[in-house]
């Protein structure tokens, strides 16, 4: 059953016939805006629908769309030289409105099936090593006497040790942090998904000593904020992460709140936690994006297969 829409739009849908590919898309976007797409998705669709409509004309008919040309439009996007990812990205789009198109009658074949996405090498994000991690830890530890300094330490073992990302630490409340249970909730996930996440014995100490002295400022609720009351940006928080990475001396890697979240998640596989738990402390639908923190624990995880082989701690007892 398709969702309620105005009577002269349901006719639209009736018939192809004397249907435009902007009416089409026209059609397409009051569906998805009906269905609650989420704003940021729906400013994709229209972009890629709208560089569609450019290329091939928004008064073609509908009924004359051809595979050909829809094929012929995804080889132009490849030799405008993008990357294969953000090819896939206007694939998709158009997969799935070609998909809805042929579900409502507006073209005879269904396009998307003969429409394959590139293939995308694997790529790994790029982390902080062990030793790293211990010098930012040193630089960020050596301002811990001053406010700010006490904050931004705070601010680093939250990317590192509760993994969030940057607009979720950004959108952490005062009640959002359990310091008896030593936990997190996060309210603002990606897909404004809630969870919770769960901070280890440091980090939940010196997010007390943070909130101790953070001070009252009437109306302003965030846990991190400026030296004002006001809401830190995500554009100050780049820079505090980014300074204390040149001071601390980190070269190769560029030190950012993306990169202290992927590397605390590729910390956690390597020291015994497991890809499942992973994926529900970072907010992952499924673990196959978690998958990847597996392969960048390297050798890591065989000498951690070494320590608990399940056959070899067995044989031993006997």
């Amino acid at each position: 059953m398709h969702a309620w829409v105005p009577t002269e739009i349901q006719a639209d849908t009736e018939t192809a016939m004397g249907r435009t590919l902007a009416d089409g898309v026209r059609l397409f976007q009051f569906y998805k805006r009906a269905e609650g797409m989420m704003p940021r998705t729906l400013r994709d669709y229209d972009r890629v629908l709208g560089d569609f409509l450019e290329k091939l004309g928004e008064e073609r008919p509908l009924e004359e769309l051809k595979l050909s040309e829809v094929r012929a439009y995804v080889h132009r996007l490849i030799g405008r030289g993008w990357r294969p990812a953000t090819v896939n990205v206007y694939i998709r789009v158009l997969r799935c409105w070609l998909r809805w198109l042929y579900q409502e009658g507006l073209i005879r074949e269904n396009f998307a099936e003969h429409l394959k996405p590139l293939r995308v090498p694997k790529q790994y994000p790029h982390v902080l090593s062990e030793l790293q991690v211990l010098t930012l830890l040193k630089a960020a530890k050596a301002e811990t006497k001053t406010w700010t300094g006490k904050r931004n330490w705070v601010i680093v073992l939250t990317f590192l040790d509760a993994m969030l990302r940057l607009k979720e630490l950004l959108g952490l409340e005062l009640s959002d942090v359990n310091l008896q249970a030593r936990s997190i909730r996060v309210r603002h996930g990606k897909g404004d998904k809630e969870r919770i996440v769960y901070m280890g014995r440091r980090l939940t100490k010196a997010m007390r000593d943070w909130l101790s002295v953070r001070g009252h400022f009437p109306g302003c609720d965030w846990v991190f904020i400026t030296r004002t009351g006001g809401p830190l940006d995500a554009r100050g928080v780049e820079k505090i992460i980014q300074r204390l990475g040149q001071e601390a001396g980190i070269e190769g890697v560029r030190c950012s709140p993306h990169t202290l979240r992927h590397t605390g998640a590729t910390l956690f596989i390597r020291h015994g936690g497991d890809p499942f738990s992973l994926q529900r402390l970072l907010g992952h639908s499924t673990v196959t994006v978690t998958e990847i923190y597996v392969h960048m624990a390297g050798s890591a995880l065989r000498e951690a297969h070494t320590k608990a082989s399940p056959v070899d701690r067995l044989l031993e007892r006997g």
